[in-house]
């Protein structure tokens, strides 16, 4: 299981804590905190320690196995994104257990070390986030007012990945949270979207354009971000 990325997930309680204990620790920082401020000063030290994904960590008993797959971008502004979170199981009375990158890898200093965790080699269809993805039962794709999901590669991917396993078409496996602020006339390309990595958006896009599916994607990932904002 350790090795199996799906059983990497975290329970809303504990991603509730861990925004609890960011507030504490950043304190006046935390109100503007993004994704990537949370893992340097809160996830990133508790991994490098444990030399464990924080998900591991916070369920050293029982690994959990994801039920649903968190799609979102780093740049985020934290408290928004748990919200968001919150907000999009708040009639759930059993909540489900979560699948979020960030908490499902080994964070570290070292880029090696999440390198060798991503590890594309040449197909998308093999890294961590695909393989988690592939036995989640629904997805959920949280939007925010500061990022454009759909400007990032991965994000691209993870909804086009989503439709290739057939999620679209299954009632309710396809969720969305967060405000459309991005919502736009124009079409979303996903050969657009920009990687901190250049060659994960080449591979990625080879993999599109070989299933052929890259017109479907596009409407796709344009659907997702105008799909009307949540209430306030």
């Amino acid at each position: 299981k350790a090795r199996d990325p799906a059983w990497a997930a975290i329970t809303l309680e504990q991603l509730n804590a861990l925004r609890q204990k960011a507030k504490e620790l950043l304190g006046a920082r935390y109100a503007e905190a993004t994704m990537y401020d949370i893992i340097q000063f809160v996830v990133r030290p508790a991994c490098e320690v444990e030399q464990k994904a924080y998900a591991h960590i916070v369920n050293p008993g029982a690994f959990l196995h994801v039920e649903v797959f968190v799609s979102h971008a780093w740049g985020e502004n934290f408290d928004e994104f748990v919200s968001s979170v919150n907000r999009a199981f708040h009639l759930c009375p059993v909540k489900p257990t979560l699948w979020i990158c960030a908490f499902a890898l080994v964070q570290s200093s070292n880029p090696t070390v999440v390198q060798q965790q991503v590890g594309l080699s040449q197909d998308p269809s093999k890294a961590p986030f695909s393989r988690a993805l592939r036995q989640a039962e629904k997805i959920l794709i949280v939007r925010n007012r500061t990022v454009d999901l759909y400007s990032r590669i991965w994000c691209c991917w993870e909804l086009a990945a989503a439709a290739e396993y057939g999620f679209l078409r299954r009632p309710g496996a396809l969720m969305v949270a967060g405000p459309a602020v991005f919502s736009r006339n124009n079409k979303v390309d996903v050969s657009q979207a920009h990687a901190s990595n250049e060659d994960d958006k080449i591979r990625i896009l080879r993999h599109i354009l070989n299933t052929g599916s890259y017109k479907d994607v596009n409407n796709t990932l344009t659907q997702v971000q105008n799909h009307e904002a949540e209430s306030a």
